[in-house]
């Protein structure tokens, strides 16, 4: 029997700790194959002298912030977008397979514009396959730039395994105590919206609503851990507790939590979501994300006033008013006290279908094909 040699996966940026990046490459570590983190992609050199002299067979790209948006000169930025895809030509020229994950519309803190896009819509023209998570994904960036059909491939986020914490299905998680309990957790930066949803927390319980929101995260995107305690401090019914959490910690954090949230000012794909549903937990949008986000109502629940005959409103991201904001958010608070066996088990076939095991197979054969 001849045994199939072992290929290799090259990935930029790599982060050690991305739980995402370990999710959907282990079907192909599972299978014998090697991937590798890229520190540098400037020139087909610098590639060939990481991978020990060789190339790899295939290189998966994601984030654009590494490129263009850590030099403080826009000048700079754009000629690093060149070279960039001047590198990513040549390497397809030699034989390596590119496969972009398009994470974000436009990277979060984003001070270089012009070069952003033009490094999204190089990337587009250029890679053998755009890999999307959100199916929504062509139609959101389209006013930027534009993905090709022919080549993007739809493939979810995986749910993440072990993170279950359970809890007796046919109960409800606010049933025999009060409030019902929110959770946001995840890297705290400035485009989550986070104080603003906590002021509105705040502001419902000033109205009644039973409900409280605890705060846990890495607080990074030029945000300063002193100014968020100083702008929470005073905010009823809401705690902040500073710091990336631990694996060991995660599931006590989630088992404390009824619900999660994402109130975020702007978003397309989002780690938080999948990381309720593999809780078992519902999720509350906000109604930032109702152009690119398709609710699933079964589970995710959304902090906008509906309008008559159209249950998620308008899908042009338009904020709302402070009153309508804690309507909607005491409707959903009820729903998670009033729903919640229903939503739980929801949210848990959203993981089950989305399972690692489930996704490996295609995952390993988008970054590396057998045929």
């Amino acid at each position: 029997m001849i045994e199939r040699p072992v290929r290799t996966l090259a990935v930029f940026p790599y982060y050690a700790d991305n739980p995402w990046q370990e999710t959907v490459h282990q079907g192909l570590v599972d299978r014998g194959d090697r991937v590798v983190g890229l520190a540098d992609v400037s020139d087909v050199g610098s590639v060939r002298a990481q991978l020990g002299g060789f190339l790899p067979d295939s290189l998966h790209l994601g984030w654009s912030t590494p490129v263009t948006q850590t030099v403080p000169d826009v000048v700079e930025s754009m000629r690093r977008v060149r070279v960039f895809l001047e590198t990513v030509r040549e390497l397809r020229r030699l034989g390596v397979r590119v496969v972009w994950t398009v994470h974000n519309v436009l990277s979060h803190e984003l001070h270089h514009v012009v070069p952003e896009i033009a490094l999204h819509q190089g990337l587009a023209d250029e890679v053998d396959v755009v890999h999307v998570m959100n199916p929504r994904t062509a139609k959101v960036v389209r006013p930027l730039y534009s993905l090709p059909p022919a080549s993007t491939r739809v493939l979810p986020h995986p749910s993440y395994p072990g993170v279950d914490v359970g809890g007796v299905a046919d109960e409800s998680p606010s049933s025999g105590r009060t409030p019902v309990r929110l959770l946001l957790v995840g890297e705290i930066r400035p485009y989550k919206g986070i104080v603003p949803f906590a002021q509105l927390v705040h502001a419902a319980r000033s109205e009644g609503v039973d409900v409280t929101l605890e705060i846990r995260g890495r607080v990074g995107g030029g945000l300063a851990v002193s100014d968020l305690v100083s702008e929470l401090s005073d905010l009823d019914g809401v705690s902040f507790v500073p710091g990336r959490v631990a694996e060991a910690d995660l599931a006590p954090v989630l088992s404390g939590a009824d619900a999660l949230v994402v109130p975020y000012a702007a978003g397309l794909n989002s780690g938080v979501a999948v990381l309720a549903a593999s809780a078992g937990r519902p999720l509350l949008v906000g109604p930032a994300l109702r152009g690119s986000w398709s609710l699933e109502p079964t589970w995710q629940l959304p902090l906008w006033p509906a309008r008559a005959g159209d249950e998620t409103a308008d899908h042009h991201g338009h904020e709302v008013s402070p009153r309508s904001g804690v309507a909607a958010l005491r409707g959903a608070v009820a729903r998670v006290g009033d729903e919640g066996p229903a939503l739980r088990r929801a949210a848990r076939e959203a993981a089950r279908l989305t399972a690692p095991e489930t996704l490996a197979h295609e995952y390993a054969e988008l970054f590396l094909p057998t045929v």
